[in-house]
C-alpha cells in the first residue's frame, strides 16, 4: 500500500508539474499575456511591426538569420499560444531542401523527433525539375514534428518557398480554441 501511495504521488506530481510548464521560444516561456511576451522579444532585439486582431508581427535575428515572427494570442485573455518563424525565401530546390534538412538536424540535437514525412504529391516527384513549382502549389510535403516541454514544434517547407517553424504551447492553444469556440457560439 505504501508503494502504491508513493507511486500515485509521483505520477500526480509529474502530471501537475508538466501541465504547468509552457513551451519556450528563445528561452522565453510562452506562458502569460502577449504584452509581456512582446516586451521579451523586443529585449532580444526584435522589432515590432504591426498587429491585426490577435496576431503580432516582428522582425529580428533567430538562429543566425533575419526572420519574420508572428505571435498569436488567444482572442479574449490575450495568452500567447503560438509562435511562427518564417525564414528567408529560397530561389532553388537544392537550397530550400538543404536548408530544411539543416534545420531539421539542428532541432533533432535539442528535441526528440516525433514524426516526419518528406514527399511530393502527384503529379510531382523529386528530380523531375519542377520541385519549386510543386512547392508553390502546396504539393511539397516536407514536415518534421518535435516534442518540447509544454508543447510541440513543427518545421516545414511552405508554399512561399521558405522554411516555417511553429512553436505551439499545449495549454494556451486549448485556451485559445475554447475562446474561439465561445465567440463562434455568441455569433450564431
Amino acid at each position: 500500500m505504501k508503494r502504491f501511495t508513493i507511486l500515485f504521488l509521483f505520477v500526480f506530481f509529474m502530471i501537475t508539474t508538466s501541465s504547468a510548464e509552457h513551451i519556450k521560444f528563445m528561452g522565453v516561456p510562452v506562458g502569460g499575456n502577449v504584452a509581456a511576451f512582446k516586451d521579451s522579444l523586443k529585449a532580444k532585439g526584435f522589432i515590432y511591426k504591426k498587429c491585426f486582431k490577435t496576431l503580432y508581427s516582428f522582425e529580428g535575428i533567430f538562429a543566425n538569420e533575419v526572420v519574420a515572427v508572428e505571435v498569436l494570442a488567444s482572442p479574449k485573455t490575450k495568452q500567447v499560444c503560438k509562435i511562427i518563424v518564417y525564414f528567408p525565401q529560397k530561389d532553388t530546390w537544392k537550397g530550400l531542401k538543404s536548408d530544411y534538412f539543416r534545420k531539421k538536424n539542428l532541432y533533432k540535437e535539442k528535441y526528440p523527433l516525433d514524426k516526419d514525412f518528406e514527399f511530393f504529391s502527384s503529379p510531382y516527384d523529386e528530380g523531375d525539375g519542377y520541385e519549386m513549382r510543386a512547392v508553390s502549389l502546396g504539393k511539397c510535403n516536407f514536415a518534421s514534428f518535435y516534442y518540447a516541454t509544454g508543447g510541440h514544434i513543427m518545421i516545414q517547407i511552405d508554399e512561399k518557398q521558405r522554411i516555417k517553424i511553429t512553436y505551439e504551447d499545449r495549454e494556451n492553444i486549448k485556451i485559445s480554441q475554447s475562446e474561439l469556440d465561445q465567440k463562434a457560439l455568441e455569433d450564431i
